[in-house]
């Protein structure tokens, strides 16, 4: 049987006790970020050994989101923009960006990109602790460009993870350090931060549950992660009907050990969880997880993402291939740097 877990390797090799663990824990999916991915050669390679590595395949996920989530830009050579700088630039640049990186995901053998960010850009919290990686502050604004980064992601062949449900932009706090929380009433939150995830959700094949605490929605200061009552906000409002993520559970924003960490995301709702790294811990996480049972609805949801990925096309990579693509990412940093031309039409002239 397949764990509910998607793991994370130490390095840019797998490692001989990693490879034993994976064969015998057979998770749903692998994470690989920057310090996997040395160049695109490497990273072609230690994808094919994972993907080879047990069956079921698992499932090969990153989170390529450009600006400062960009595994991808230094084997391309440029960096990728942010959401924040496509967005300003216009909403068909959004699309060229997801598409852009999406290729390169693909062509590199990834099937799920956690991505893109649908937080809104809060002036003093989200905007500064998020470092660009919203499209704005207005939700209508956010749902245009997610809408536009998705269609990108759907043409490049990759499946889509949005996030960090319900919303973090007004956290005040990395949860990669701390546990933020957002004070402020359910109904507030739902008109505004929940709005985007409400729009697009449906249109991803998976949430990723953030840390961040709402006593608006629960009483108290439960991560969201491990809520009940926010999982079932996805689930009910939202309507949700794909693979529900927990958020990295190494986070400084959970409290116990990994495992209390991974019973209590699992307990909650969460269909999968995102353990990077820690290999030590693999073991007892998914035994601790494997106790709770199995759940027909999880498993169809897990067929899903795995035929939808099945599904789409993957390319061979190769050095040509590679280059061709790099190429096009550094047309598009010298178009991204360049202001627009105003467009000129004689019955608008402003």
């Amino acid at each position: 049987m397949t764990s509910r877990f998607v793991f994370g390797l130490a390095g840019p090799t797998l490692l001989d006790s990693e490879r034993a663990l994976l064969a015998a824990l057979r998770p749903l999916g692998i994470f690989l970020s920057k310090q996997n991915l040395l160049s695109a050669s490497q990273a072609a390679s230690l994808l094919e050994a994972l993907r080879g590595s047990f069956v079921p395949a698992p499932l090969l996920f990153l989170s390529q989101e450009g600006g400062s989530e960009d595994p991808l830009g230094p084997l391309l050579g440029t960096p990728s923009s942010s959401a924040a700088a496509c967005a300003a630039a216009g909403t068909d640049r959004v699309h060229e960006s997801a598409y852009l990186m999406g290729r390169a995901a693909r062509l590199l053998g990834f099937d799920v990109d956690l991505a893109p960010v649908l937080d809104l850009g809060q002036p003093g919290t989200g905007a500064v602790v998020l470092e660009g990686r919203c499209f704005g502050f207005h939700a209508e604004d956010v749902v245009l460009s997610g809408m536009m980064f998705l269609h990108g992601l759907a043409r490049a062949g990759l499946a889509a993870g949005v996030k960090h449900f319900p919303g973090l932009g007004r956290a005040g706090t990395d949860t990669r350090v701390s546990r933020p929380v957002i004070d402020a009433h359910d109904v507030d939150l739902m008109v505004t931060d929940v709005a985007p995830f409400t729009k697009l959700a449906r249109g991803a094949e998976c949430v990723v549950v953030g840390h961040g605490a709402y006593p608006g929605f629960t009483g108290d200061d439960t991560p969201a992660s491990v809520s009940p009552k926010l999982l079932g906000v996805l689930r009910g409002p939202v309507r949700f009907e794909g693979v529900s993520l927990a958020d990295d559970l190494v986070k400084g924003a959970l409290d116990g050990t990994l495992p209390e960490r991974a019973e209590r995301a699992a307990r909650a709702g969460c269909d999968a969880l995102i353990v990077s790294g820690r290999s030590d811990s693999w073991q007892e996480c998914a035994a601790r997880v494997a106790e709770l049972g199995d759940d027909a609805a999880r498993d169809a949801r897990f067929a899903a993402l795995r035929r939808r990925v099945a599904d789409a096309p993957r390319p061979q990579f190769t050095e040509e291939a590679w280059t061709a693509l790099a190429k096009e990412a550094s047309d598009f940093a010298e178009l991204m740097s360049k202001p627009r031309e105003k467009r000129k039409d004689p019955l608008f002239p402003f």
